[in-house]
């Protein structure tokens, strides 16, 4: 199985709890395949939707075909309260791959996915995949493609040839 192109984009949240004594809540996300650090990526800080962000922000990663049809890699969001004495994770999601990829190859319209660590609050998504490298067609058996029957006769042929001169 090839590669594949998988877009994950980050639309908004929704009814995140209020972490801030003062001041508008500035959240962000921090997009991740398996929280490999590689793969880490932020979305801008919303400074202005509060408890109700907005980004519209894509996430393009390439993904090996084998892994698409198998459990085990997961995209991992969490996200942040930007704050002067350190920002503070507000939540987080985990959206198993292999789910998003048996679901069909593009959302029609943003997913959400509740967030772990508060109480009604939603994540909204929307993801595509798209094959990039098709991986080159196998053939069966050269013997169905008269390749093989080619150097079998080649072979027989030089079989029936004069060896003479190879003997001392």
């Amino acid at each position: 199985m090839g590669s594949w192109r998988f877009e994950i984009t980050v639309v908004s949240a929704e009814s995140l709890p209020d972490i801030r004594r003062l001041g508008r809540m500035k959240v962000y996300a921090v997009v991740s395949l398996n929280r490999d650090y590689e793969t880490m990526r932020e979305t801008t800080v919303d400074k202005y939707g509060n408890t109700n962000p907005r980004w519209n922000f894509p996430f393009v990663y390439s993904i090996n075909g084998s892994y698409l049809r198998q459990p085990g890699m997961d995209v991992v969001v969490e996200l942040f309260c930007e704050r002067t004495l350190g920002d503070k994770l507000v939540g987080q999601v985990i959206i198993p791959v292999k789910s998003l990829f048996d679901r069909g190859l593009r959302s029609q319209r943003s997913l959400s996915y509740p967030i772990a660590g508060t109480r009604h609050a939603k994540l909204n998504i929307l993801y595509s995949f798209e094959e990039t490298a098709k991986p080159p067609r196998r053939r069966s058996s050269s013997w169905e493609d008269g390749d093989g029957l080619d150097i079998l006769v080649r072979g027989l042929s030089l079989m029936t040839g004069d060896f003479s001169s190879l003997i001392n």
